[in-house]
């Protein structure tokens, strides 16, 4: 098939690309635009190219870039807990976005994915690590926690312990300043009912 290698060395470069992305690039480089959806749809096949959502496409063959589908993002909750240690069970990602999608789980790259809206105003409190092949967003302790209240996600009181020691009290009032106060109460409500067990 035609325009393989120049297509992989092109989106191997970006953790994901769109259908229009593709049609442009394939159009550039000299092929007609009727060609593109088939050459998409010849590429799945034989999975040089993974589908992550709808129109949203990836030449790499890993879980770590499914959240770019949705950006912004980062992942949290559960995730960010396994990521930390604190959860003792592998997580399957667990994407927290601005974006207007559907919510819940689905199915990305043969596994289930979370996905979780936030307003924009909430959308902070996460840092770049690095992958085994991108950097991504994820979490950090304090925001987990706050999201975790958020999202009314009940944990075990052991796990909640674990992640407590982690946070800087500091940095989680801090961020609490930009939350809504129903949320900021429930926040440090659970925070000393947890922080008295340890």
């Amino acid at each position: 098939m035609k325009y393989i290698g120049e297509f992989l060395k092109h989106f191997s470069k970006v953790p994901t690309f769109s259908a229009r992305d593709a049609e442009l690039f394939l159009t550039y480089i000299g092929a007609s635009r009727k060609y593109t959806k088939r050459f998409i749809q010849n590429m799945l096949a034989k999975d040089r190219i993974f589908r992550l959502a709808k129109g949203v496409y990836t030449t790499h063959n890993s879980s770590e870039v499914i959240g770019f589908a949705f950006s912004p993002f980062y992942y949290g909750l559960t995730y960010a807990l396994s990521y930390y240690n604190v959860w003792e069970e592998r997580a399957n990602p667990v994407i927290i976005t601005t974006k207007k999608v559907r919510t819940g789980v689905r199915k990305s790259m043969g596994i289930n994915i979370s996905v979780f809206r936030l307003p924009e105003k909430m959308f902070f409190g996460y840092n770049m690590v690095k992958g085994e092949l991108v950097y991504y967003p994820i979490s950090d302790p304090e925001k987990t926690f706050i999201d975790l209240v958020y999202f009314d996600v009940d944990l075990r009181k052991d796990t909640l312990r674990r992640l407590v020691k982690m946070i800087n009290y500091k940095k989680l009032k801090e961020y609490l300043l930009r939350s809504p106060v129903w949320l900021q109460n429930k926040v440090i409500e659970l925070y000393k009912s947890v922080d008295k067990s340890i």
